[in-house]
């Protein structure tokens, strides 16, 4: 019987887990995407090899391209970011 409750904590420890995923922390489903702001965003002129530094006037953060297109999901979410 222990050994049963202790799997099925197991079983949703790893569930959650993978739940959370790269979507700062939300479970990635239809209903929640990931945040978009109005962020306006200006190259930077700095690269890094074939990727463009791209930094946000409203909120500040960093992103880099490999497109040459702005990023259209803001980062500020992102673990790491300023």
């Amino acid at each position: 019987m222990l050994a049963f409750v202790l799997a099925l904590v197991v079983i949703v420890a790893v569930g959650l887990s993978l739940g959370r995923g790269r979507m700062g922390g939300r479970l990635g489903g239809p209903g929640n995407k990931p945040a978009k702001r109005a962020c306006k965003w200006s190259e930077t002129g700095n690269s890094n090899g074939r990727f463009v530094e791209y930094r946000c006037a409203s909120c500040g953060v960093a992103a880099y391209s490999a497109t040459g297109d702005a990023p259209v999901i803001c980062k500020s979410n992102l673990k790491g970011s300023a």
